[in-house]
């Protein structure tokens, strides 16, 4: 522990005390990006009667400090999701399957993330809208990023345009990080910009195209999961009650369909709850999907094959799953920096005293580049963050950890005697689809992920091509001046090609493919029942009271880290949900 608990976390208020049979109006299943939001924006209708049920508990200590972002990772904190092995992809990784960290705790993946802000494009939308999700509309979005915004990075707000882009009474903290490593930030921005890619100071000012640092969804040395933005200052809300460590183990419908309320796990027995107006299911891309399928709503062909009973067929239910892939493109060199034991030291001892100091920033860097394979492209494909570590680093030897042993090997010896850089490279628009499964009937067994990365030839081709952009990066003076190289994958499969061509990227890159955690789309929306979960004002289609509201219902991955808009979904969905029971206007009609 590195400082009292009372100076960084919340003080969390104990579960309420329910019963079984106990009536609310709304019901929300997840504490998560989106679930804190809808809690906030419903309960603040004093005539509604809000509850929230979470899986997981209290955040941890480690989940308020930066640097500690990974360290929940495969605790109780996380769900601790993996991908099927498929024997298509992965098979470099351990078990050749792949980690799916998930936050089981208030503020859900918000509190275990890399806390990232992006908000996306309007091209992103645009696609959503075209659709036939009228209420999506790109400026109607950017409404509600404005509304959830606090943006206190005061020297940016110096700048009018930034003044204008972004919101500044909302909930959400948005901030930037107050980094140790200026002099070598400067170096590869640098780097990046003799490559092409013009140096902004906000991204998302420049429509996600060039490289600079991120926006980040924290502020003095603090995480700020909507757990700590959105739900600690309702607690008290007579009207709102929160329970933790409970689990919905099914959504109870009538005979016509409607739901009217869900069966919880709580204190060692099952009890039923009841809403009078809509349950609402903000559980995640994983978790929402199983619960609908648990239910009865999914594909009739697959319930029926685990022996539950189909009340609603709808075959979109965990299909349409979307992901941000990575591949890591290992750069060593010497000295990207020299943080030595004893500034290791002093960093706990500014953090305890001020919140300064390497434990306030996270363990990965924030530089982004967003970059096409054409140069006169107005949106981008492709993604890059950099994790940097001294020689001797075991930061840089975990990074390689998920790899068998001739990779992690040939790797672990490189980080001993050179300082890395990893080049984290993300396909941002991904064509393949994976899908999402029950395992079993029992809701406590983990449903089966099958991510299918790489299943579309065009994103390998499109992978490839902009890995070899990216590898560009050696040729520039910061990196010639350090000599720095191209780490070589030590896989057998592979060995034969010449190192960093074409077909050496090709053969290695569904070998090593992972993850950047931002899976989304598996109860998509759209007007088509036959193939989307919700229509687009987030409704179950077939099914009355009963909305899912999170990252889930993206028909299309944004392009971008997923946490903003999530929570963007979590701001609309809400008042989606005023606008039908005439608390307020629609938006066309109304101003934020």
């Amino acid at each position: 522990m590195v400082a009292s608990t009372c100076f960084i976390s919340d003080k969390w208020e104990p579960s309420a005390d329910i019963k079984d049979g106990d009536k609310f109006n709304f019901i929300i299943v997840g504490a998560g990006s989106a679930g804190c939001v809808v809690a906030n924006r419903l309960s603040e209708v004093k005539t509604w009667k809000v509850l929230l049920i979470e899986a997981g508990g209290d955040p941890p200590i480690e989940s308020y400090v930066p640097q500690y972002d990974q360290r929940l990772f495969g605790t109780e904190f996380d769900w601790q999701y993996k991908t099927v092995p498929t024997g298509r992809t992965n098979s470099a990784n351990v078990e050749e399957s792949i980690d799916w960290p998930r936050g089981k705790m208030l503020g859900g993946s918000s509190g275990i993330n890399s806390m990232i802000y992006f908000r996306g494009l309007a091209f992103d939308f645009d696609k959503w809208y075209e659709l036939g999700n009228k209420e999506w509309r790109a400026d109607i979005i950017f409404k509600y990023y404005k509304k959830l915004e606090s943006f206190q990075d005061h020297k940016l707000l110096r700048n009018p345009k930034i003044r204008d882009l972004y919101g500044l009474n909302g909930p959400q903290v948005i901030n930037t990080f107050n980094w140790t490593d200026e002099k070598v930030f400067e170096n590869i921005l640098n780097s990046y910009n003799q490559m092409g890619l013009q140096i902004h100071d906000d991204l998302q000012l420049a429509n996600l195209l060039g490289a600079g640092l991120s926006r980040d969804t924290a502020s003095n040395g603090r995480r700020a999961s909507t757990a700590t933005t959105y739900l600690s200052q309702i607690q008290h809300r007579e009207n709102f009650k929160l329970i933790k460590n409970a689990f919905v183990v099914k959504i109870l419908l009538d005979s016509n369909s409607k739901a009217y309320g869900v069966v919880v796990k709580y204190r060692g027995k099952e009890i039923k709850v009841f809403a009078s107006e809509e349950v609402i299911i903000s559980a995640g891309s994983i978790n929402s999907p199983q619960l609908l399928m648990l239910s009865g709503i999914g594909e009739k062909k697959h319930l029926e094959s685990k022996n539950i009973d189909c009340k609603v067929d709808l075959p979109g239910v965990g299909k349409n799953l979307q992901d941000h892939i990575i591949i890591h493109v290992p750069i060593f060199g010497s000295k990207p920096r020299a943080q030595n034991e004893i500034d290791k030291y002093l960093g706990v001892a500014l953090y305890a005293y001020n919140r300064t100091g390497y434990l306030a920033q996270p363990s990965a860097s924030h530089i982004i580049a967003f970059y096409s394979r054409n140069r006169k492209a107005t949106h981008p494909e492709f993604q890059v963050h950099l994790d940097l570590s001294d020689k001797n680093s075991s930061y840089a030897k975990s990074i390689f950890s998920i790899f068998k042993e001739p990779i992690y090997q040939s790797f672990s010896e490189l980080t001993e005697k050179y300082d890395s850089f990893v080049f984290r490279f993300n396909l941002l628009r991904p064509y393949s689809r994976g899908n999402i499964y029950l395992n079993t009937s029992n809701p406590f067994d983990h449903p089966l992920i099958y991510a299918n990365y790489l299943e579309d030839e065009r994103d390998i081709e499109a992978t490839v091509e902009g890995i070899r952009m990216l590898t560009g990066i050696v040729e520039t003076d910061y990196f010639k001046s350090i000599d720095a190289f191209i780490g070589r994958y030590n896989w057998t499969k592979c060995n034969k090609y010449k190192h960093n061509t074409y077909d050496y990227w090709r053969c290695i890159t569904p070998e090593i493919v992972n993850t950047i955690y931002h899976p989304v789309g598996t109860c998509a929306m759209g007007p088509d029942p036959s193939s989307a979960v919700v229509d687009s004002r987030l409704r179950v289609h077939h099914v009355k009271g009963l909305r899912v509201i999170d990252a889930s219902i993206m028909p299309y991955i944004t392009s971008c880290n997923t946490n903003g808009p999530t929570i963007m979904i979590g701001e609309r969905g809400s008042d989606l949900i005023k606008e039908d029971h005439g608390i307020v206007e629609r938006i066309e009609d109304r101003s934020l």
